[in-house]
């Protein structure tokens, strides 16, 4: 059994492994359509729970192919998405909260 890796870029904020309930927040955790923000969850150690919104994914052999992204491309409005994470955790952020994170996920 082999492990996967995936690099992701996203303006988000580390809600905590121990804030993410599968029955709560599984669409956002899948992807799938009508999601509120994406999530990427750590299940595997618990060390993160990134909720905010994904800007770019590495390919799964290839890595990050050189893009420029322009902030006013990303589309994010940063109190819409704020209010989703803090209704869907049941927390109390600002906007300053978030930020640009770059990390890779294992799976």
């Amino acid at each position: 059994m082999g492990v996967s890796r995936t690099d992701y870029l996203m303006w988000a904020t580390d809600v905590g492994a121990k804030a993410f309930d599968w029955d709560k927040h599984e669409a956002e955790g899948e992807g799938r359509d009508g999601r509120r923000f994406d999530v990427v969850y750590d299940g595997m150690c618990g060390e993160y729970c990134m909720a905010g919104k994904i800007i770019a994914v590495s390919d799964e052999h290839e890595g990050f192919s050189p893009k420029k992204i322009s902030p006013d491309d990303i589309g994010i409005d940063r109190d819409v998405l704020t209010s989703k994470v803090n209704d869907a955790f049941g927390i109390s952020l600002t906007s300053d909260a978030f930020s640009l994170v770059l990390f890779s996920h294992y799976g």
